[in-house]
């Protein structure tokens, strides 16, 4: 393929373009292709970023492209940026984008290679603390771990697990305002009940299987 080097009174460097519609162009079926991405033919290519981007170009002739100015596009899923074409462009934001087509193409084989290792984690940690042989099954563990997922995906950045989770301190502050706000609203439902009274209270004994606590609580039955 012949690449045709940019020259002001070619009519590709005055049409007008946009990432959009660049992308849109690149996507097209059919041979021969009117738009294609071309290499960085720099001698000196000092960002990585170049592995995975190139330039649209459009064809001019049999088999021969030009160059179009101020782009860059991904080799397989065709995304288009801009990017200074004068050498003084940054490929900051070229270096950040991670390629849907790729991370397809790796999501099979990713589930095997992190089923592994968290298996191998989980089951000396459950072993040898406290925690029940049942926690991978909590369904709020799962909500936890899938939303944390979805993060991923939707920003596409590494997450530190430490800005996700919150400590036991502020889960039992939770826990206590969300225990007093229950209690203000069934409070006065209570009072109504017993008032009118269609309200029954019985002693309720049981026991946690599991750290062998007993608790005695109550259980109130009525009819609204």
């Amino acid at each position: 393929m012949d690449i045709i080097e940019v020259s002001s009174s070619n009519p590709v460097s005055v049409q007008k373009y946009s990432t959009t519609s660049l992308e849109s162009f690149l996507k097209q079926k059919g041979e021969p292709k009117e738009y294609e991405i071309i290499n960085n033919d720099q001698k000196h290519l000092s960002s990585p970023a170049w592995t995975k981007f190139g330039f649209p170009a459009k064809r001019v002739g049999d088999d021969a492209y030009q160059r179009i100015d101020g782009f860059a596009s991904c080799f397989n899923c065709k995304s288009t940026y801009s990017y200074q074409s004068d050498g003084s462009g940054s490929t900051k934001h070229l270096l950040r984008y991670i390629c849907s087509k790729a991370s397809l193409s790796t999501s099979v084989s990713a589930v095997n290679i992190v089923e592994g290792p968290i298996d191998k984690f989980t089951q000396p940690k459950t072993a040898s603390s406290s925690i029940k042989l049942s926690i991978q099954d909590n369904p709020g563990l799962k909500d936890t771990l899938q939303i944390i997922v979805d993060m991923c995906q939707k920003y596409r950045c590494p997450i530190d697990i430490d800005d996700v989770l919150v400590s036991a301190t502020t889960i039992s502050t939770n826990v206590a305002k969300l225990a007093h706000d229950y209690r203000s609203l069934i409070k006065p439902i209570l009072i109504r009940q017993a008032e009118c009274g269609a309200l029954t209270v019985c002693p309720d004994l049981w026991t946690d299987n599991y750290q062998k606590i007993n608790y005695l609580g109550l259980t109130i039955y009525f009819v609204d």
